[in-house]
């Protein structure tokens, strides 16, 4: 890989190929897995992650990782802002990263791609709990207090109906060999 230019035009830019990271059958799943964790988590959409699964489809064996908005768009669906947007919110979460491929075309420096690198980053942590998190309300059970009689009045219910069904059953399974088939 070429050394970065010494004065890059753009930071984050590079002239050449961009970094690379070869990620095998596990990581993918690992990656796979913090990706759907950040979905359930809330930090990013359905339709984020399902970008984010099109960006590990297009990543190449060898670490590769170049589509543009546009192909990301047609492969998922989506609209190109949709997917700067799901990129923005993935680099946020460390799941991806890119540099700007440049190129000198005379006295210019022209962008020609994106080269992405998907990692890992670090495991998301889950709020502690998730009804607060999500609407800013708790369950209180407290609010709803029941008597120790109460609970031992209903489980002595449920123990009565549980011997009633399966005095049910067994009568059933007793009459049906006794009727037989008459075909």
């Amino acid at each position: 890989m070429p050394s970065p230019h010494p004065r890059p035009w753009h930071r984050g830019s590079t002239f050449g190929d961009a970094p690379r990271q070869p990620l095998d059958r596990e990581h993918r799943a690992q990656w796979k897995a913090r990706l759907a964790m950040h979905e359930r988590a809330g930090r990013i959409t359905a339709a984020h992650e399902k970008i984010g699964l099109a960006l590990l489809r297009r990543l190449g064996t060898d670490g590769r990782l170049d589509p543009s908005h546009a192909t990301l768009a047609e492969d998922t669906g989506r609209a190109p802002s949709t997917v700067k947007r799901a990129l923005a919110r993935l680099k946020a979460c460390g799941l991806v990263s890119w540099a700007l491929r440049i190129v000198r075309a005379g006295n210019r420096v022209v962008q020609t791609s994106n080269g992405y690198l998907v990692t890992l980053g670090s495991a998301p942590a889950f709020p502690e709990d998730r009804c607060k998190a999500r609407t800013g309300l708790g369950t209180r059970l407290e609010a709803f207090p029941l008597p120790s009689a109460d609970i031992t009045e209903a489980r002595a219910a449920l123990a009565r109906r549980c011997a009633a069904v399966k005095a049910s059953l067994l009568n059933k399974a007793a009459v049906a060999p006794a009727r037989g088939n008459s075909r």
